[in-house]
């Protein structure tokens, strides 16, 4: 089967968690004997072409007013933006000319940021099969997080209901709807997308090539975060959580990064037991810890550092926020609070320091949920919904 991907980024131009799965799926589908094609942009003109482990590559340049993933961006012309990315002719042109160039079987399109809704009529024009997997809330809200004021938004605002108006029409030429969660395929389904398609939910794929074979227990509770700090992630509710705690018995590790004046207000909050390490690979930073809190604000479809902590054997304490509690086996992979009330999390902590063997106990349920999660698994389940829309595309 050729399958031609779509995805906002794609490696080099890693930023978060839906690259990484997006390059897990196609890497894993080339091994299952796929012929893969992925189109992503890049802020540089033009279009070219490479081929990384055995992926073919389309690199296309943005046709908008400026390139969004730069440091810095020009506020005032985020308007128009928005205006163009909501439904960009532009770049649905570039990737009519990869299909014709291409004729793949099937079309999945991801996160399509830069693209625009304009893609899938034009997918659909050439009599293509197309599945579309939900990794953020684009559809709904332009900014893809439906997310203001440090609030989550029940439904979208009026202006969202105006940037998404042409991806609410657009939306009816996907055949097959993917959640990579649960919660993040009910909220668009709830609001009347994709009227035409068919639901599933496939979890993000993750594999570890680096487990740690051993974690020897501390005489402290060492607690790690990781990811980008920024107020969404909740990093500030782990730190209010283990101010309540006495400093002698517990270590926060604190991996990742956010803009100077954040990182600096964070580290004026917090006392010596919290230490700010920033960018550590993976296996580095799960040796170091006994427990991972996920501590995210807004409903967060599916942190992928969840399951990679369990394939370290690491238990998770997560908030009740998205698709978090859809990963967490409560009392056997972890624990859920409400971020709401610091002092649910304060708590759970606090019944770590009361069992020192607890981390360790969870430590084979961890191992056995992560197995849910490889590539073999992510990609069968994939492949049958693609063949399940190909066969209904051909009736």
């Amino acid at each position: 089967m050729k399958i031609l991907i779509i995805n906002t980024l794609y490696y080099p131009n890693i930023i978060g968690g839906a690259e990484r799965s997006v390059q897990f799926l196609a890497e894993n589908l080339v091994k299952s004997g796929h012929e893969i094609v992925v189109v992503s942009a890049v802020p540089q003109s033009g279009c070219r072409t490479d081929v990384v482990n055995g992926v073919k590559l389309y690199y296309v340049g943005i046709k908008n007013v400026y390139w969004p993933f730069a440091k810095t961006k020009p506020k005032f012309l985020k308007p128009l933006w928005q205006i163009i990315d909501a439904y960009n002719p532009f770049m649905a042109r570039e990737v009519d000319k990869i299909l014709k160039i291409e004729r793949p079987d099937l079309v999945h399109t991801n996160n399509i940021s830069c693209f625009s809704a304009a893609v899938w009529p034009i997918v659909k024009q050439r009599g293509l099969p197309l599945v579309h997997t939900l990794r953020d809330y684009y559809a709904l809200c332009p900014d893809s997080s439906m997310y203001r004021k440090g609030k989550n938004c029940e439904q979208p605002c009026l202006s969202c209901n105006l940037f998404s108006f042409t991806k609410h029409q657009a939306s009816r030429y996907v055949d097959t709807i993917v959640g990579n969660s649960r919660f993040i395929l009910e909220k668009h389904l709830q609001f009347t997308l994709f009227p035409n398609a068919k639901p599933a939910v496939v979890f993000n794929a993750y594999e570890n090539q680096n487990p740690v074979t051993h974690q020897s227990l501390s005489e402290k509770l060492r607690i790690g975060f990781i990811g980008r700090l920024r107020t969404v992630k909740g990093i500030e509710k782990l730190l209010s959580a283990i101010s309540q705690i006495s400093a002698d018995k517990i270590e926060v590790i604190v991996a990742g990064s956010g803009t100077d004046r954040y990182e600096e207000k964070l580290r004026n909050s917090c006392g010596n037991n919290v230490r700010f390490v920033g960018f550590v690979a993976p296996e580095e930073f799960f040796k170091q810890i006994d427990v991972l809190v996920v501590p995210s604000l807004w409903h967060e479809p599916l942190p992928r550092t969840v399951f990679e902590s369990y394939s370290y054997g690491i238990p998770v304490i997560g908030s009740r926020r998205g698709g978090i509690p859809e990963l967490l086996e409560e009392g056997k992979t972890g624990f859920l609070f409400n971020p709401d009330k610091v002092e649910e999390l304060t708590a759970i902590l606090n019944k770590f320091l009361n069992d020192h063997t607890l981390a360790a106990n969870m430590r084979e349920a961890c191992l056995i949920k992560a197995k849910d999660f490889l590539p073999h698994n992510i990609v069968t389940q994939y492949l049958a919904v693609y063949e399940e829309t190909l066969a209904r595309n051909k009736m």
